[in-house]
């Protein structure tokens, strides 16, 4: 369903050029038509058509009908008179005239030439007339007829016609304007026909594109694309129907991901939350049968069952939090905040129980503005969930993370590194992903719910930030995050 690029004008502007080509064109091509015609018949030997030598025949046939109704009138035997007759027969055949004269209701004279002519195609008695045009036809031949009606001295009545042969009298040229009108109307008619057609294909073709999307997104097709090179109303509409299908088309794809990331959330979770579980219910079940018979061993499951229900407590709260921000539903208290001196005062408080579990920290910064809006509860957590990480997957006798703060133009970047495991290259891009463990065994040896560093990137993401990890097996990991000098992204300063 592709449609060639290229430019094209408006509809509107389109219509109304059509609309002028529909009378330049045939108007046009009727000229030229017409030239051709009039060279073809006239200019060959044929007689043009003179409108002043029409009109001069005209007269000098009116002039020979009025000496002929005198003569009628005055002296009506002299009609009988044979010479008389063909001396006024040969006067009108110069004009292309010629002279028939009815008497007792039949021809008794008819000008040599003339062929058959029918005594019922003349005017009946009573009926004459001196209009010239447009006379009457006569087997199919155009007649100019002038008649007048007398009576003889007897009492018998007569009428004398003078009849003009058009085609004769026109030459060819009386044959050119039929053919020539002919020639218009199939030039409107084409030329029209054609306009239209080109017209109404470049407007309906658009049409039936965008009919045959709407079946097929109506059948739940979303894979096919509208493309509409042109630049009138209907290419945008062609295009905005195209960003419509591919958002809807996003918008299913990203509600099937939802779905997935449902199911797998809720299979992660089960996952998660059993496994404690089950551990507590194994020691209850020790404590209830009498297996833990001493009171060390009882302590040892107590304390056992005290800290899997911590780490439950510790993993629903993470739940909570996750799905408030999921749901953008965590409100965020932005304020102006230095984040050196946040980063250096919260590096004090954090330390003494890092040292505690024998993890050294440092904390590194240079000069610089680091002055962001940001939300110091949140960026607490970000912190706290990153170092935690680091403690928790680090098995080396002496544990090191150190914390780096520098700027970028329009950034400030923190930089927190420790001297772990590390993690492969594989893994890596994945580990802030929910519920994502480098061990494929999902071993929750190690305590937490595999969201820390989800929230992570949420909470950075949500200050207009962005975080990332770097590592090296054996060697250790940094993981990296920057925020935004001088602009909030969620919510308002409180």
């Amino acid at each position: 369903m592709k449609v060639k690029a290229g430019e094209m004008m408006s509809i509107r502007k389109r219509l109304v050029l059509s609309n002028i080509a529909m009378i330049l064109i045939p108007v046009f091509l009727f000229m030229i038509a017409a030239m051709l015609l009039i060279n073809l018949f006239l200019g060959n030997g044929g007689v043009p058509w003179n409108p002043a030598n029409a009109n001069r025949n005209d007269r000098l046939i009116s002039e020979d009908f009025s000496k002929l109704k005198r003569t009628a009138s005055m002296a009506p035997e002299q009609l009988d008179n044979q010479n008389y007759r063909l001396k006024i027969s040969s006067s009108l055949a110069d004009h292309h005239a010629s002279l028939i004269l009815r008497k007792t209701g039949r021809i008794t004279f008819q000008s040599s030439g003339l062929g058959h002519i029918a005594l019922n195609s003349l005017p009946a008695f009573g009926s004459e007339t001196t209009n010239p045009w447009p006379g009457l036809w006569i087997d199919h031949r155009p007649f100019r007829v002038l008649s007048y009606d007398f009576y003889y001295p007897d009492g018998t009545a007569a009428t004398l016609f003078i009849v003009r042969n058009m085609q004769e009298a026109g030459g060819q040229s009386f044959i050119v304007f039929p053919i020539l009108l002919l020639v218009l109307l199939l030039i409107l008619i084409i030329t029209n026909g054609t306009l239209t057609y080109f017209v109404s294909r470049s407007i309906i073709r658009p049409v039936n594109t965008l009919m045959r999307a709407a079946e097929k997104i109506g059948g739940g097709n979303l894979d096919f694309h509208i493309n509409s090179g042109t630049h009138d109303e209907l290419g945008k509409l062609s295009r905005s129907f195209e960003i419509m299908r591919r958002k809807l088309k996003n918008s299913i794809e990203q509600q099937v991901r939802y779905e997935e990331n449902r199911s797998k959330l809720i299979a992660s979770i089960s996952h998660d939350l059993k496994t404690p579980i089950t551990s507590i219910k194994g020691y209850v079940e020790g404590i209830r049968d009498g297996v833990a018979n001493s009171p060390k061993k009882m302590e040892r499951y107590l304390t056992t069952i005290y800290k899997k229900s911590i780490d439950m407590d510790r993993m629903i709260d993470e739940l909570s939090l996750y799905s408030k921000l999921d749901m953008n539903r965590l409100p965020y208290h932005f304020e102006q905040l230095d984040l050196k001196a946040f980063l250096s005062d919260l590096t004090e408080e954090i330390r003494f129980d890092l040292e505690k579990q024998g993890v050294s920290l440092t904390f590194h910064t240079g000069d610089g503005d680091y002055s962001v809006w940001a939300d110091r509860e949140k960026l607490k957590r970000v912190v706290s969930n990153i170092t935690g990480n680091s403690v928790k997957y680090n098995h080396k006798k002496q544990k090191k993370i150190q914390i780096d703060l520098s700027e970028t133009e329009d950034a400030a970047k923190v930089v927190i590194e420790d001297n772990g495991s590390g993690i492969s290259e594989e893994a890596l891009p994945f580990i802030f992903d929910r519920f994502y463990r480098a061990d494929p065994a999902r071993n929750s040896g190690t305590g937490g719910s595999g969201l820390g560093l989800a929230i992570v990137r949420r909470m950075v993401e949500d200050h207009g930030g962005k975080v990332w990890a770097e590592s090296t097996v054996d060697e250790g990991t940094r993981i990296c995050f920057t925020i935004k000098k001088g602009q909030i992204q969620k919510g308002d300063p409180q």
